[in-house]
């Protein structure tokens, strides 16, 4: 669990998720909620992996249909070392709005 005072807020607002691997975050950062919407007509995958060394899933590859939404919650925060990284399989399709905070 973070530190509470010694970390900043993500930004708000939606965003669209990159199809090519994208660093949301290069510090230590903790994840609270991520919502996910796909607006386009086909099923695409989402993953989200940590920075560590070895980096995990924070999200495994999950596939969201058409039209779909999906919202992931880790009420006491997962940590992903190093930062977020963050990847869709189709460019523009998928929105998503992060909940977290991060090391200044």
């Amino acid at each position: 669990m973070p530190v509470t005072g010694k970390l900043k807020l993500l930004p708000r607002g939606v965003q669209v998720v990159p199809n090519s691997a994208t660093d949301l975050t290069t510090k230590d950062t903790w994840l609270y909620q991520l919502s996910v919407a796909n607006k386009s007509a086909g099923a695409v995958t989402l993953q989200v992996l940590d920075k560590a060394s070895t980096p995990r899933n924070v999200v495994p590859t999950i596939n969201l249909d058409a039209n779909s939404l999906a919202i992931m919650s880790w009420p006491e925060g997962v940590k992903c070392a190093g930062g977020v990284r963050w990847v869709a399989s189709v460019s523009g399709a998928l929105e998503a709005e992060v909940v977290g905070e991060v090391l200044p």
